[in-house]
């Protein structure tokens, strides 16, 4: 028998897209680590009430958003700042207690694979080492392995040292087996109930004795797509010559069935009513299936008595783009087709050989952060953009360093655009290196971040300070307060700044960094337009973050999706554990797990 397309498919029960610490926090549920409630005692005397009912339980199993209550915090997703309260009580007032809960491997192993552009921390790989975090050193911590690096007096760390921690994290609750790093998505479909598994009908009748897989020759991978007690109940139906049609499994046979675990091999003699010889054959294990409503794990395809030919379709080129209408894969010679409802497919290609490798899945997961796309601005310039127009910390740095080395420590001013964080980092960068800085931003009362407290940012209060002053007192560095950058010439690398009242001027830079944020790149997704909750807007994680359902942080509209992290407007990583723990707890309900 031979499939009507020939690529493959691996499949996972859940893809998560992203291994920065979004990624890393559900990957670590989803192997079976879920948090139990150790104590009632929290300064906040309505959430201990509360919690006092579910002591001792698995947070998985009870009403979070009723636990969550009246909870307010710098995160808007409520099971957030409950997680927050839980792991670091009162943190926001300086207080340092004990969580209220701790992690166990009690739950259920689901199958999933993380991808990231690069090693495990994401965006933190990028990010100039020696800036230090926002948050405090400890806040940076995952559950189940603590962060305790003070690189300075105000307990912040550098990010070279979180970069180094997330990796550390990954290898320590050995999830390494669950993370493909160094991929990118180029592509996903929604499917639908579009992905499909076939049964030769016509080779049952000739009871061959063998099973072809059309798969590659990584079948492991594969494995997690068979459902055991289904098969079985199809083989029965056959053998008493009833209708082809799978019969699904009781709930209390679910219940008994882990996604993680190996396979349980069946053993039943198969008697079908086909002929004699068929009656010979001695009992086989049977490993297949033809429906997937529930997780279920198995090794690799075994052989049995009744010849089989399951192909299973790979979907990579079977999928139109026109999403409105999907094309349904196909097994050419097959009768029998069975479809798995609510499915996705996610493409990716590999970065340093081109590899590309297609996942099918159940859950999709988006984990992929903020910081894919720099924002630029809309300026006059030639046919393309000048190398000397950059928008990233690191790639300044590391040209101001090889600038100052070619020209003997004389460079050229630096322009920075924007009044953000960034734009301080670069200004500190810059001067640091004895480099002078032409500082443009729009607002001219631009405070950068009134909520950093001056005691634990300094060096922010100090850029902060420069801005206001204009420059003045301050050496190597002059504001422009209430300009643009309008224009840029590549050759002579010479900037046009215009003010509000349409002046203009000319000055020469060695570079100019774009400095004015970032977004979310989710080009892959379809009709990726209309996710945000202003659908006319793109995604912007500050002002426009993905429309999700605030208890299970399901993307609305759209099904089996999931998104966490800055997708869902959780800026800060100690939020980041409680949308985990939504849609770990959303596919616990959903599939009927227990803890």
């Amino acid at each position: 028998m031979k499939c009507g397309i020939t690529s493959e498919v691996i499949h996972k029960e859940v893809v998560v897209i992203g291994n920065g610490p979004s990624g890393i926090a559900i990957s670590y549920m989803l192997s079976g680590n879920v948090p139990f409630l150790t104590s009632d005692f929290h300064p906040d005397e309505m959430l201990s009430a509360r919690l006092r009912s579910v002591l001792g339980e698995c947070l998985i199993d009870q009403d979070l958003e009723n636990l969550a209550m009246g909870l307010e915090g710098r995160s808007t997703n409520y099971i957030s700042l409950l997680m927050d309260a839980l792991l670091r009580p009162c943190a926001d007032m300086g207080l340092e207690m004990k969580p209220l809960i701790e992690f166990r491997k009690q739950g259920i192993k689901i199958d999933h694979i993380v991808l990231g552009k690069g090693p495990p921390g994401g965006t933190w790989h990028k990010m100039d080492p020696h800036i230090l975090t926002l948050s405090l050193g400890s806040w940076m911590a995952l559950p189940g392995l603590p962060f305790n690096c003070r690189d300075s007096g105000e307990k912040r760390a550098y990010a070279s040292n979180v970069a180094n921690y997330y990796e550390r994290y990954v290898q320590h609750h050995k999830l390494t087996k669950y993370f493909k790093n160094d991929v990118v998505v180029t592509n996903v479909a929604p499917l639908g109930g579009n992905i499909e598994r076939c049964v030769s009908e016509k080779s049952i009748r000739n009871n061959k004795k063998e099973m072809v897989v059309c798969l590659d020759s990584d079948i492991q991978e594969v494995k997690s797509t068979c459902f055991i007690s289904n098969a079985l109940n199809c083989l029965l139906a056959k053998a008493n010559r009833k209708k082809n049609r799978c019969f699904k499994r009781p709930h209390d046979v679910i219940r008994e069935q882990s996604p993680s675990r190996k396979s349980r091999d069946i053993e039943n003699e198969i008697r079908p009513a086909v002929d004699s010889s068929s009656r010979q054959d001695k009992t086989r294990s049977i490993s297949f299936c033809c429906d997937s409503n529930k997780f279920c794990d198995t090794n690799a395809s075994r052989s049995f008595t009744d010849s089989y030919s399951l192909c299973y379709n790979t979907l990579q080129s079977s999928y139109s783009m026109d999403f409105t209408k999907p094309r349904v894969p196909y097994c050419q010679n097959s009768n029998y087709i069975s479809r798995v409802d609510d499915c996705w497919i996610v493409n990716t290609v590999e970065n340093e050989t081109g590899k590309t490798t297609t996942y099918s899945c159940k859950y999709l997961v988006l984990a992929n952060g903020s910081s894919d796309l720099p924002n630029k601005l809309e300026i006059s310039q030639g046919d393309k953009e000048p190398d000397w127009l950059i928008s990233d910390m690191m790639t300044l740095e590391s040209q101001l360093d090889e600038e100052t080395k070619t020209n003997r420590g004389e460079v050229q001013p630096v322009l920075i655009v924007g009044a953000g964080l960034s734009a301080a980092d670069a200004v500190i960068a810059t001067r640091g290196r004895n480099i002078p800085v032409i500082h443009v931003f729009r607002n001219k009362s631009s405070d950068l971040n009134k909520q950093l407290p001056e005691n634990l940012y300094p060096e922010y209060h100090k850029v902060r300070q420069m801005m206001q002053d204009g420059g003045s007192t301050y050496p190597l560095y002059t504001a422009y307060p209430e300009y643009s950058l309008t224009g840029v010439d590549e050759e002579s690398r010479t900037v046009i700044l215009t003010n509000k009242n349409g002046d203009t001027e000319k000055i020469q830079v060695s570079f100019a960094a774009i400095l004015i944020g970032s977004r979310p790149d989710l080009s892959f997704l379809p009709e990726h337009r209309y996710v945000g909750i202003n659908k006319k807007a793109p995604v912007d994680c500050k002002t426009n973050t993905i429309d999700i359902n605030k208890s299970t942080h399901k993307v609305n509209g759209y099904k089996n999706l999931y998104a966490i992290g800055p997708l869902a407007g959780d800026n800060f990583v100690r939020f980041i554990p409680g949308g985990a723990l939504a849609v770990v707890a959303d596919l616990y309900k959903e599939n009927r797990y227990m803890t």
